[in-house]
């Protein structure tokens, strides 16, 4: 599903974000990618999904070169990412079934469709009765499920999700890795950039660690 080959992100005056980073991610694969504040995790998550592009390197998204993708073409492909971003980027003035539906809405899902499964995904998240309540109402914690709510809506083929339980207690961070488990038997391809030990120490999901733009392979036994 993504490979990066050799990539680079630099940033002006002489900032080096990501450095030389090689990685494989197979199409329907959980994968854990943890690391330090400041070490690069939410970088290669935008270049992933084309939000920013890479100084050096090549980066395939799905067998295409993400950065080569124009127009209706690039479109096509980002229908197919769904993206929880860590400062979520909810429309804070819609409430927060007009947040999740938005996703399917532009896939142009009939109407009764997107009802139900956001009303399906808000009982997954114990937010059955924020369905209409203004987004900049909610906690932060509240704002993040709504936010990882959105990105699955539409089943996509891949999720990348920033610091999906940042502002959660462990019985909610529970329901969210039970959401991104089903998604994964769903047979989506999941990235979780994450500093949560809790969420990948028990897990049998690959795990790799950035270390001030590089990327480390770890075993079990670092964890």
């Amino acid at each position: 599903m993504i490979e990066m080959i050799k990539v680079s992100r630099t940033y002006e005056p002489n900032i080096t974000a990501l450095s030389d980073i090689s990685l494989s991610i197979e199409t329907g694969e959980m994968f854990f990618l943890i690391g330090r504040s400041g070490a690069g995790k939410t970088t290669l998550l935008k270049l992933i999904c084309n939000m920013e592009v890479p100084t050096k390197g090549l980066i395939e998204v799905a067998g295409y070169n993400i950065n080569q993708l124009k127009g209706k073409d690039l479109a096509h492909l980002r229908q197919k990412i769904g993206v929880a971003y860590q400062d979520f980027k909810l429309l804070s003035d819609r409430t927060v079934a007009e947040n999740i539906a938005i996703a399917m809405e532009v896939s142009y899902k009939k109407p009764r469709a997107i009802k139900q499964r956001v009303r399906d995904l808000l009982d997954q998240l114990l937010l059955a009765d924020k369905h209409n309540t203004i987004t900049s109402e909610l906690s932060r914690g509240e704002q993040q499920r709504v936010a990882l709510a959105r990105a699955v809506a539409n089943s996509p083929r891949l999720i990348l999700v920033d610091e999906p339980t940042g502002n959660l207690d462990a019985s909610t961070t529970r329901q969210v890795m039970e959401l991104l488990n089903r998604s994964k038997m769903a047979g989506a391809t999941i990235v979780i950039a994450t500093h949560d030990a809790s969420i990948y120490q028990q897990s049998k999901h690959r795990v790799m660690e950035l270390r001030s733009g590089t990327m480390h392979s770890l075993t079990r036994g670092d964890l």
